[in-house]
C-alpha cells in the first residue's frame, strides 16, 4: 500500500548537514540584508495594510485553501497532516530570496517572516486544532 511505504521513508539530518544548510541559509538572508534599508521597513509600518493582509492570509487563508484541497483531494491521513503543517506554519528565508529574485517587496517578505515566526508559537497549534475540529464536523455530516 502507498500510505506504508510514504510513512516509512526515514529523513535522515546529520549534525553535519543541517550545519550546511544553516550556513547556507544564513548566506541567503545576508545576501537579502544587504539591499534593504532601514526605510523600507519604515514605510511598510506608516501603512501596515500589506502586513495585516500578509498576517491574515498566513493564519487563515492558506490553512482555509489547504482545508479544501484536502477535502478535494482526499491524500492519505498522513499527506493532510503534512500539508496543514506546512500551511500552519510562517515562511522562511527561501520566501524571502525568491521574493527578492523575483523583484518583490523583500521588506515586506522579510517582515512578514519576522512576524509570523513570533506569531507561529500560538498561531500554529491553533491553526491545527481549529482545522482538526473542522475535519471531525464534516466527517459527522
Amino acid at each position: 500500500m502507498l500510505q506504508n511505504s510514504i510513512d516509512s521513508i526515514p529523513i535522515n539530518f546529520n549534525e553535519e548537514s543541517l550545519w550546511i544548510l544553516n550556513l547556507a541559509l544564513a548566506l541567503v538572508m545576508f545576501g537579502i540584508s544587504l539591499e534593504i534599508s532601514i526605510g523600507d521597513f519604515k514605510a511598510l509600518f506608516k501603512k501596515p495594510k500589506a502586513i495585516f493582509v500578509g498576517v491574515l492570509s498566513q493564519f487563515f487563508l492558506l490553512p482555509l485553501v489547504t482545508f479544501i484541497l484536502v477535502i478535494l483531494i482526499k491524500p492519505y491521513p498522513s499527506i493532510a497532516l503534512g500539508m496543514f503543517m506546512v500551511a500552519a506554519c510562517p515562511g522562511g528565508n527561501i520566501s524571502n530570496f525568491i521574493t527578492h529574485i523575483a523583484k518583490g517587496n523583500s521588506a515586506l517578505s522579510v517582515c512578514l517572516t519576522a512576524i509570523a515566526t513570533l506569531l507561529a508559537i500560538f498561531m500554529t497549534p491553533i491553526n491545527l486544532e481549529f482545522w482538526d475540529l473542522f475535519m471531525h464536523l464534516l466527517r459527522r455530516f
